[in-house]
């Protein structure tokens, strides 16, 4: 796990600090006074972390996300998958710490050899104390970025973003590729707290039986509900 300062050396110079105005207190309660300063119930929950292998990134992934500096996200050994953590999450925090944006692990590639094409990315997920939402996500982009097509599970009554702690799940997402598109992103995120572990991402043409996700393409062919009448 990354610190930005030692702990330890924090607590010693806060010891000095305090003797220094004739404050005595002993090198545990410094220890732990540092702890809270880091977000951590006490010392022996960071201590435990102090020492935790950083995560690897795994080969042709990035890092991204509106506050990805919140977020460990890398190869995890133990599950042999792709994990983003919570930082703070990792081990019982004080409450009242969780991350109000998200962090993702992504890939993007050219879109030329998929043009006009409907494909389908799938992957199964799993989720340990998601506070915010833990989901997958594709786009298609056009020249400068403009997006194209998108969808990020957002919405769904069944099948979306997971939240809380649950096992592996399938989850999937179907985009139409334009004559247009210049590339294709895709991957996971994490927003809130907790951590999302990420397999066996596949990419598949499938035909126009397969209906699309797109969140840009509208799916009504009316306007309905103007009075407001109907509530979900």
């Amino acid at each position: 796990m990354h610190i930005p300062h030692d702990p330890k050396v924090m607590a010693k110079s806060l010891r000095q600090a305090l003797a220094e105005r004739h404050v005595d207190i002993s090198h545990s309660d410094s220890l732990e006074c540092v702890a809270r300063q880091f977000g951590w119930r006490d010392w022996n929950t960071l201590a435990a972390q102090l020492d935790r292998p950083v995560l690897r990134l795994p080969e042709d992934w990035n890092v991204g996300g509106t506050r990805s500096d919140d977020y460990e996200m890398g190869f995890d050994p133990a599950e042999s998958c792709a994990v983003i953590r919570y930082r703070v999450a990792l081990a019982e925090p004080t409450l009242g710490h969780a991350s109000s944006g998200f962090g993702t692990l992504m890939q993007n590639f050219r879109a030329e050899g998929f043009l006009n094409k409907r494909l389908e990315l799938s992957a199964q997920l799993k989720a340990s104390a998601v506070t915010g939402a833990g989901s997958l996500w594709m786009r298609v982009d056009g020249e400068k970025g403009r997006t194209l097509a998108f969808d990020n599970l957002d919405g769904r009554k069944s099948k979306g973003p997971l939240v809380g702690t649950i096992g592996w799940q399938d989850r999937s997402i179907v985009l139409d590729v334009p004559p247009d598109a210049q590339s294709i992103h895709f991957g996971f995120f994490l927003r809130g707290g907790g951590s999302l572990w990420a397999r066996r991402f596949t990419f598949t043409e499938v035909d126009a039986s397969v209906e699309v996700t797109d969140h840009i393409i509208p799916r009504r062919a009316v306007p309905t509900n103007l009075d407001f009448a109907a509530v979900a």
